[in-house]
């Protein structure tokens, strides 16, 4: 028992140091191999192990261009700080914009089935990442070049198992919350338990989402790490309770709006500094240029995209598909999700490869950094743009964090009022109470994530153990009989928490005693979970409450969704969003234009070239109109 306390305490706060700074024990710390890296976990937060550190570094250009001469890295300015400043009223606006949209607890949970699968779809990508992606992953280009951009392939590839399976029966099932289907699938123990586990569980790692957020920004702005801390959540907590999923999804698009030509401008400033694509490739190593790195290699990627693909399968995730209309919908997210992550995958990395190559020795670029190489992509922001676009990049970094966190409020908020409160306590709750709950929910889930982050920082926790632990026990455990279920009619009530059980238990027992690495845990968790699903089919005896329950889900997932018949009471909010949604656009990309009163004249161009791609975009969402006045009228 105490064994099992000290391993939980190490995973909360103890670790020492980042992931390159653990002690190379002959007892290895949880999600690390020998080399001293981490290895365990999916999704955000996990790495594979880190190349030979006696490698020759990238091929320095001279001393002119490493240090930039004028053009040396900069720090952000009382105007960036406006730029921020500007941004957090943004949301908190669009939060209050957003409640227009909550006549109950449908609309607040899951948008009415109303959300255009454009605004779901990003919202869904925008999910997917936080600033890990541009701190620790950047990190890990820097260090390791090319294999980064093979992960994130990984995380693109997982979507089109939506696309041709999961989006469609998400989507019929007709739903309010996940655990809503595992109810009906499983039973009401099942519901509980995962319930229980999963607010639990995501609690940490959506405080190590805020907490990286505030490390990022407090190491470049100078601003204090637990203010930071709490002023972020606050935001993101105030948007998120008056506004449900609304303000969820619809802020979600504009951080993508933000985001987006960000990272194509700093894709292409980072280019032209090194000489372009070719200039680049001459200049990295070999061996960064190389898919083949020390450790798994070939093994670690499939078993990073087998992890990663129950997590962009389910929860938030699968929130957005039976947040759209019908199937055809939820399809375009999932497909839309695959193109963006596809095409990030290339475009967010070059900035840290380009880095190498302008600062080979980032230390000596940020020496008050612990881990400077997970800076590099901040590096490259406080490099290459003006003043003002720094600011941008900051907003940027909070749009990748906030969008991942206000996700994990909202779908908590629902399972809190949905499955626990309503099941347990309430079961003839109305909308107008769940609503309320809801709000009451979304603010305890958003304080506890808070004040978690915050007591992490005091404690110098690591950010990324932290994610990486309860993101790896939590994802293995839930996801195999979350999705099995959806497929397979024939195994009994209690196979999802049987199922569930094993791969909890295995995840505990190799996160906090066993400390296996990521392709152990795919290897051993998966197989055993899914034995044990499939297995129960054999075992499972007379079941005739749970089998009644389960031919009425199947018979909905056979069933396409008929928008007339359906719907016909929701009004299509369609063009009244995009009209809002090009109109904030366009104001970010106008007000962008004060920017060039601050930049050098060579930096100019660069503040020109991100306000035309904004206000393209735009243009492009006033075109869009959805259903016609005449038939909204009708169905409203």
């Amino acid at each position: 028992m105490a064994q099992a306390a000290g391993g939980f305490a190490g995973a909360i706060g103890g670790i020492p140091g980042r992931w390159h700074e653990l002690p190379r024990r002959g007892r290895l710390r949880a999600g690390h191999d020998a080399a001293g890296a981490r290895t365990g976990g999916g999704g955000e937060g996990a790495l594979p192990p880190r190349a030979d550190a006696s490698r020759p570094a990238a091929r320095a250009f001279p001393q002119s261009t490493r240090s930039g001469g004028s053009r040396a890295v900069k720090t952000a300015t009382g105007v960036d700080y406006v730029v921020i400043a500007v941004y957090m009223a943004l949301m908190l606006a669009i939060g209050f914009y957003s409640a227009r949209f909550n006549r109950g607890a449908s609309d607040y949970f899951k948008g009415g089935n109303r959300i255009p699968w454009l605004v779901a779809g990003l919202s869904s990508f925008m999910s997917g990442f936080s600033a890990w992606t541009f701190t620790g992953a950047a990190g890990l280009a820097y260090q390791q070049g090319v294999v980064a951009i093979l992960l994130y392939v990984g995380n693109a590839v997982t979507f089109l198992l939506g696309y041709f399976l999961f989006a469609v029966r998400w989507r019929r099932a007709r739903i309010s919350t996940v655990m809503e289907y595992l109810v009906e699938r499983f039973d009401e123990g099942t519901r509980q338990a995962f319930s229980w586990t999963t607010v639990f569980f995501q609690l940490f790692t959506g405080a190590s989402m805020l907490y990286g957020l505030g490390l990022f920004v407090a190491s470049t702005s100078g601003l204090p790490l637990t203010w930071t801390i709490v002023g972020c959540g606050i935001v993101i907590l105030a948007y998120c309770v008056v506004g449900g999923l609304w303000a969820v999804v619809i802020t979600d698009f504009l951080q993508a709006v933000i985001l987006m030509p960000f990272t194509v401008v700093m894709f292409f400033a980072s280019l032209s500094r090194v000489g372009g694509l070719g200039g680049l490739l001459a200049a990295l190593p070999p061996e960064m240029k190389s898919f083949s790195h020390p450790g798994p290699g070939w093994i670690y990627v499939l078993s990073w995209t087998v992890m990663v693909s129950f997590g962009y399968n389910t929860a938030a995730m699968a929130q957005r598909y039976f947040s759209v209309d019908d199937e055809r919908s939820a399809r375009k997210v999932a497909l839309l999700c695959f193109g963006l992550f596809f095409v990030g995958a290339f475009i967010w990395f070059v900035p840290p490869l380009a880095m190498r190559v302008v600062h080979p020795d980032l230390r000596a670029v940020w020496p008050g950094y612990a881990n400077p190489h997970e800076a590099s992509y901040a590096v490259a922001a406080l490099t290459l743009l003006p003043t003002g676009l720094v600011g941008i990049m900051l907003a940027a970094m909070f749009s990748a964090t906030m969008s991942s966190l206000s996700g994990l409020f909202n779908m908590h908020s629902a399972v809190i009022s949905k499955d626990i409160y309503q099941t347990l306590f309430a079961r003839k709750a109305g909308e107008r109470e769940l609503l309320i709950v809801g709000w009451i929910a979304t603010f305890g889930v958003g304080a506890a994530i808070i004040a978690i982050a915050a007591a992490m920082a005091a404690r110098g926790a690591s950010i990324f153990e932290v994610m990486l632990t309860f993101n790896t026990v939590m994802s293995l455990a839930y996801g195999p009989p979350a999705l099995l279920g959806l497929l397979v009619r024939r195994t009994p009530s209690w196979s999802g928490l049987a199922s569930f059980v094993v791969g909890l238990v295995l995840g505990c027992y190799g996160a906090f005693f066993a400390h296996w690495s990521l392709v152990q845990n795919v290897a051993i968790i998966i197989p055993s979970s899914v034995a044990v699903f499939l297995a129960s089919a054999l075992v499972g005896g007379r079941d005739e409450a749970g089998a009644a329950r389960r031919e009425v889900l199947f018979r909905r997932l056979d069933t396409p969704v008929d928008v007339a018949t359906e719907l016909h009471a929701v009004p299509d909010p369609t063009a009244a969003v995009f009209r809002f949604l090009a109109r904030m656009t366009a104001a970010v990309g106008l007000a962008s234009l004060v920017l060039i009163v601050y930049a050098r004249p060579g930096e100019r161009s660069t503040v020109i070239v991100y306000v035309a791609i904004t206000l393209v975009i735009a243009a492009a969402l006033a075109l869009v109109r959805g259903a016609p006045a005449k038939a909204e009228g009708k169905a409203a």
